[in-house]
């Protein structure tokens, strides 16, 4: 498949960026509008689909529902933490559920099923913002396919955190397939955190939500990149975003 460009420019991105809107106004005027009726739209399905709220969010238990693990994030990081997102019902629960309490603080590899992008993304960010916590949040599946980036960080001492999703699964493939014909989709159980302490990193799995706040504040003040894999439950994902996928297979 050919991708080459009509017309090659070399230079800086951002200088020859600003230039083609000076050249271009209208449709600048054009790409701003468009911004501001994705942002309306956005806000209304928010506001329908109940985004940041489920009764689950507030319940303690062993396993941990994956609602109660983003509440529990959200209640016991700093404002300013930075988020590495990654592929999977991880990524579809946070953005659900997470409410972001500053700009510029979400980062995720898109509707590209980018599996394993989080925990070498949260690497690369905490080098640009040393000074704020960063925090991977991935599925299990997600995290063994990037696993090596926790060396990487032993290695070069980037005391990042890697929260994971352990479900035992693939959970979003998962939980679409029928039952009686699940292939490739479950795993055996795995330590993730022992995989990083074999690293040298600060490790610890947790079974129960009362459990988290205090593994956040230990990982936090490790020093060291982390790994917290907690035990959830195969909650499906939202009924909105499972609608979503649905209508997308059929067009």
């Amino acid at each position: 498949m050919d991708f080459s460009g009509d017309l090659g420019l070399i230079g800086d991105a951002g200088s020859i960026l600003s230039q083609l809107i000076e050249a271009s106004p209208e449709k600048a005027s054009e790409s701003a509008q468009g911004r501001q009726e994705w942002a309306q739209g956005l806000a209304r399905r928010k506001e329908t689909q109940q985004f940041y709220l489920d009764p689950a969010m507030s319940v303690d238990s062993s396993p941990i529902t994956p609602q109660r693990a983003v509440s529990i994030l959200h209640d016991n990081l700093p404002e300013d933490t930075v988020f590495a997102l990654d592929a999977g019902n991880n990524r579809t629960w946070m953005a659900h559920l997470y409410q972001a309490r500053q700009s510029n603080t979400f980062f995720s590899p898109g509707g590209t099923a980018g599996m394993g992008w989080g925990l070498p993304a949260s690497v690369a960010l905490k080098l640009v913002y040393p000074d704020r916590p960063v925090v991977c949040v991935t599925g299990d599946g997600g995290y063994m396919m990037t696993v090596s980036a926790i060396s990487t960080a032993v290695q070069y001492q980037i005391p990042m955190i890697c929260v994971v999703f352990n479900d035992n699964s693939l959970g979003m493939v998962r939980q679409h397939q029928p039952e009686d014909k699940r292939i490739a989709s479950e795993f055996v159980e795995t330590d993730n955190s022992a995989i990083a302490k074999g690293m040298g990193a600060f490790g610890v799995q947790i079974k129960d939500s009362r459990d988290l706040p205090n593994a956040l504040r230990e990982a936090q003040n490790s020093g060291l990149p982390a790994v917290i894999d907690i035990l959830i439950d195969r909650a499906p994902s939202p009924d909105d975003w499972r609608a979503d996928l649905r209508t997308a297979g059929e067009t």
